[in-house]
C-alpha cells in the first residue's frame, strides 16, 4: 500500500499596492482558484488579515498588506 503526504505552507506576502490596484484584482491575482466565490472569499480574507489598516475601505497606492495563501 501507497502513501502520499500532502504538505501545505502557508505563505506571507508582503505586497506594496500599486496605483489602480483593488482588493478584487489583488484577489484575482493571488488566489489559486479561479472560481467566483474562490476569489470573493479570497478577497475578503484579505481584507480581514488588513482591517486594523483599511477597515471596509479599499487599498491605496503606496500601501503594503500583506495577503497569505497555501502552497
Amino acid at each position: 500500500m501507497r502513501r502520499f503526504v500532502l504538505v501545505l505552507v502557508l505563505v506571507a506576502i508582503q505586497h506594496i499596492c500599486s496605483s489602480g490596484e483593488t482588493l478584487q484584482s489583488l484577489a484575482e491575482e493571488y488566489c489559486p482558484g479561479s472560481q467566483f466565490r474562490q476569489v470573493a472569499e479570497f478577497r475578503e480574507g484579505i481584507r480581514e488579515l488588513n482591517y486594523d489598516t483599511i477597515g471596509e475601505n479599499d487599498v491605496w497606492a503606496g500601501l503594503t498588506i500583506v495577503i497569505n495563501r497555501w502552497e
